[in-house]
């Protein structure tokens, strides 16, 4: 069977784990620290934030529940203790109803758009590329979840993928494992490597 190449798919825009502190580093408010740390550490789209509420964030089992908007996929999660830490404070200063947004605007909870335009301020003021996204958030944590050793089944569930195969694009992008797996084959017995020193220079021929 002749083979047929599928559709090149573009490796998603994630930033490095020294440009995410970055950013981090340039927010000052308490609800926008615990908003983006919610949005990086669970993979979370923009529409999915803004599906939390109050009731949602167990704090005193150390919990979450994750909405996902794709598949009406729903999940518990334990929080990440930095993000904890994040959440305390902002929800003693904005106590509400159980049921209410968690991150509430004006007229409910924060509009997709308010979101994005809060990204795109930090991501300025912290000198990032502008091509980075909010969704780049997600791409992210997937990507420094691989290169913390966790397996690609640990990213599917974490980010709520049905099919494995939309998680494998990023098994493919991260290389922290790779390079170290290349150094040890360098020094494998088993891999043949040219004797650089015997390369001749430009220029110059072999005697015959």
């Amino acid at each position: 069977m002749p083979y047929i190449p599928t559709a090149f798919r573009p490796p998603p825009r994630y930033l490095t784990q020294a440009e995410v502190g970055a950013f981090f580093r340039g927010i000052d408010d308490v609800r926008d620290r615990a908003l983006f740390s919610l949005i990086y550490h669970f993979g979370l789209r923009v529409s999915e934030v803004a599906l939390l509420e109050r009731r949602d964030v167990d704090l005193e089992r150390g919990r979450i529940i994750i909405k996902r908007v794709k598949n009406g996929y729903w999940m518990e999660r334990p929080l990440f203790a930095s993000t904890d830490a994040l959440l305390r404070p902002y929800l003693v200063e904005h106590d509400g109803r159980d049921a209410a947004a968690l991150f509430p605007g004006r007229d409910g909870p924060l509009k997709k758009r308010q979101i994005q335009a809060l990204f795109t301020l930090y991501r300025d003021r912290a000198r990032l590329p502008r091509h980075y996204t909010c969704h780049s958030l997600r791409h992210s944590i997937a990507t420094h979840l691989l290169d913390a050793g966790v397996s690609l089944e640990f990213v599917q569930d974490h980010l709520g993928h049905r099919n494995i195969q939309s998680t494998t694009i990023y098994a493919r992008i991260t290389d922290q494992h790779r390079a170290q797996l290349f150094k040890r084959l360098d020094a494998s017995p088993w891999i043949v490597h040219p004797d650089v020193d015997r390369v001749i220079s430009p220029g110059k021929e072999s005697s015959p």
